[in-house]
């Protein structure tokens, strides 16, 4: 899956590929696991939205029957906002190796309640373990993008985002695959077997997490206050000052606000469609493809460059061409609404689009703040993610359930938006770039 790292790691005194390709497997499984949980209990309740027939211990919880898909969105994206001004300032206290270790080793206890919520029969139990698994994942994801650059270098960051980027796209797919095959195949007394499946998949990432080398941490003397506004005010000021960093964090929380509002609306659209529950998780298929190849262009636009000077002027123009990409994208769908192959080519726009934006806008905040706030500012980042992907549950809520919107008048909702941010890059983006650090 590391196919295509950077090939030069060792001479630039970084711990060498064979400890990237550790990493990227890591991750690799640890979202893989994430999604093909979160894809089965999100089919386990869109049968309520559309209709039909589900599970009388699915249709039993006032939860599911209130929010829909909207619950387990919210609830994984809330401990990124409460726990990622904390978990950010610990990546810079103490070794990024070994918090990835220690998160990866999590999962199999948060999958291991998965496990008893189905052998419970429990949908608020699901949700349950969709909330601590939102936990486990805001403890690693500081220290996994704060990881990149210690083991890959300044020279080789826009490709590793490639390869990451890449990777976790197919991760997702492969998630969104499984679980809708475990949501068909394994329902009702079966479905602990999916859960078994889960802990297995979480003990892999564990051991994957084994190879990649202790790193010594980049602020050990650092002081983390108890209080995550407290933290959350340190990380803003080390940004104050520096523009174009400060509209990287603010794109990337676009970008996750946006693409979590289309993992509900793909799923929905499917279930519109009558796609049976195996294949929905296939749409995404084209939305994944597309995002590796939007990845891959943007990491070659930017390889070889230092993160912290050519990249800004040749690859951040790239995001505002992928904003214009996204919105044809959204527009394409509308030719023939009912048309599953006009859906797909829409998504694969969509996909590439958000490929050329996204890997401009991670290397930046990557590669600009300085060594000892690195891990503070992938906090600040993650906190600002999640905002996004925590305003995309009660938005879709809002769109599906409030304003009654159909699937592709849902379309409709996300042009907006990529014509609200588009707007933005226009005004704001070459100002940032000029000024650069104030």
């Amino acid at each position: 899956m590391a196919e295509g790292a950077p090939e030069k790691l060792e001479r630039s005194g970084t711990p060498g590929p064979f400890a990237f390709r550790a990493f990227v497997a890591s991750q690799f499984l640890g979202a893989f696991n994430d999604n093909a949980f979160k894809m089965l209990v999100l089919l386990l309740v869109a049968g309520l939205a559309a209709g039909r027939d589900t599970l009388p211990w699915v249709e039993a919880s006032w939860a599911a029957r209130t929010w829909g898909q909207a619950a387990p969105a919210f609830l994984f994206a809330l401990p990124f906002v409460v726990l990622g001004p904390l978990t950010g300032a610990l990546a810079d206290r103490l070794s990024k190796t070994r918090i990835v270790r220690a998160a990866n080793l999590l999962e199999v206890g948060v999958m291991g309640c998965g496990t008893a919520a189905f052998l419970a029969r429990s949908y608020d139990g699901l949700l349950l373990t969709v909330l601590l698994m939102g936990a486990q994942s805001a403890l690693f994801g500081p220290a996994k993008y704060g990881i990149i650059k210690e083991l890959c270098g300044a020279r080789h960051l826009a490709r590793a985002n490639a390869v990451i980027q890449a990777s976790t796209m197919v991760a997702i797919l492969c998630g969104n695959v499984v679980g809708g095959a475990f949501a068909e195949r394994l329902g009702g007394a079966l479905l602990p077997w999916a859960g078994a499946w889960y802990v297995g998949f979480a003990l892999l990432g564990w051991l994957a997490s084994l190879a990649i080398p202790v790193l010594p941490p980049a602020a050990p003397e650092r002081v983390i206050s108890a209080s995550p506004l407290r933290e959350l005010r340190g990380h803003l000021r080390a940004v104050r000052g520096d523009r174009l960093l400060g509209l990287a964090l603010a794109g990337s929380a676009f970008f996750y606000l946006v693409a979590a509002l289309f993992v509900s609306v793909v799923v929905a659209y499917g279930t519109w469609l009558g796609v049976p529950e195996s294949s929905i998780g296939l749409l995404n298929a084209a939305i994944i493809l597309g995002i590796v190849i939007g990845a891959v262009v943007a990491g070659r636009l930017g390889r070889g460059q230092d993160a912290e000077s050519e990249v800004p002027e040749r690859l951040l123009r790239v995001a505002p061409a992928g904003l214009l990409v996204m919105l044809f994208g959204t527009l394409l769908v509308h030719l023939e609404p009912t048309s599953l192959w006009l859906l797909r080519a829409a998504l694969l726009l969509v996909g590439v689009g958000a490929g050329l934006f996204s890997i401009p806008i991670r290397v930046l905040v990557q590669g600009r703040p300085r060594e000892g706030d690195r891990g503070s500012i992938q906090g600040l980042g993650e906190t600002l993610d999640f905002v996004g992907i925590l305003l995309a549950g009660p938005l879709f809520w809002l769109l599906e359930k409030g304003l009654e919107l159909g699937p592709p008048q849902l379309f409709l909702a996300g042009t907006a938006l990529l014509v609200a941010a588009l707007a933005v890059s226009a005004l704001l983006g070459p100002r940032a770039m000029a000024t650069g650090r104030a």
